[in-house]
């Protein structure tokens, strides 16, 4: 049975498996747009008993055959966010047409229909990002982006292609899905993978629990990429108290580093479903660590 229910959750190695996940107080409202041609929506949360003054945004990206409410109760994000004092936004990708609710986002060269459609994900973000500015007191120079497995390539390409629009990103175990990216030079990146993800590989290539066929990038090329952009100085590395690496490149643009998880699979880490916690092998919330990260930087500063 759980073998079973295992292998629905996987393509291509790019889903946020959720078999079940916690309850939150927290509660996030729903908005439907235009973008593309076609009608999008998205979730957003805002933190109770907000102060007038401009609000920061994290854009949380489901991974591929996930949705925006699955990743929104999975990820913990809005306890973080209520606790911090930021907004969240969890957009929805392109359903799956034989699979219910089940969606997938255009990285570049993946993933599932959003990728052979050719669906513009970018124009959507910019789109949710101006819908979410007139509904709300948003800070525009603190957008930032974070994502699971395809929402990590997906991030990825925000950077590249929307540098001016986003502060920071924090991929996780998902690696970059197009061949070209400039504008990635003066964005932060924190990396979050586990050194044992057989769906994303660390190494790249097909992962053994993939399905869809697609050849990842490794995340050894991925950031060697942004640091060739960038003219970094090699990466040094140091061991956290919670058993993760963390390895920080010099670069003098921005912020470039890797958060290795010895032992841990292809989930969010600190997760709230119970594939998450049987298969995470850390100590530490990737929704929290993302928020430490990327609170530092605002665009123009």
């Amino acid at each position: 049975m759980h073998a079973a229910r295992s292998a629905r959750c996987l393509l291509g190695g790019l889903v946020l498996c959720l078999h079940t996940y916690a309850d939150t107080t927290e509660r996030s409202s729903q908005h439907a747009i235009a973008a593309g041609g076609e009608e999008r929506s998205y979730r957003l949360f805002v933190p109770p008993h907000s102060a007038t003054q401009p609000l920061p945004l994290m854009v949380v990206l489901h991974g591929g055959l996930g949705n925006a409410d699955e990743a929104e109760h999975t990820t913990g994000m809005n306890r973080v966010a209520s606790a911090n004092g930021f907004m969240a936004a969890y957009p929805n990708g392109t359903r799956a047409r034989l699979l219910k609710n089940r969606r997938t986002w255009n990285a570049g060269n993946c993933c599932g229909p959003a990728s052979d459609r050719g669906i513009d994900d970018v124009a959507f973000i910019r789109a949710m990002l101006a819908d979410i500015a007139r509904k709300t007191a948003l800070d525009r120079r603190r957008v930032y982006v974070t994502g699971m497995s395809n929402g990590a390539m997906l991030a990825y390409r925000l950077a590249c292609e929307m540098p001016s629009q986003i502060a920071a990103i924090v991929p996780v175990a998902g690696t970059m899905a197009v061949n070209r990216c400039p504008g990635i030079e003066n964005i932060p990146v924190l990396h979050i993978h586990g050194e044992r993800d057989r769906n994303v590989p660390f190494q790249g290539g097909m992962g053994e629990d993939a399905i869809a066929g697609v050849a990842h990038r490794s995340v050894p090329e991925t950031l060697q990429m942004i640091a060739d952009i960038r003219g970094c100085a090699s990466p040094r590395q140091e061991l956290r108290a919670d058993g993760s690496i963390l390895s920080r490149w010099q670069c003098e643009q921005a912020p470039l580093q890797l958060l290795l998880i010895p032992g841990g699979e292809h989930v969010w880490p600190g997760g709230d479903s119970r594939r998450n916690r049987r298969l995470f092998g850390g100590h530490f919330s990737a929704s929290q660590t993302a928020w430490e990260f990327v609170k530092q930087f605002a665009k123009g500063s």
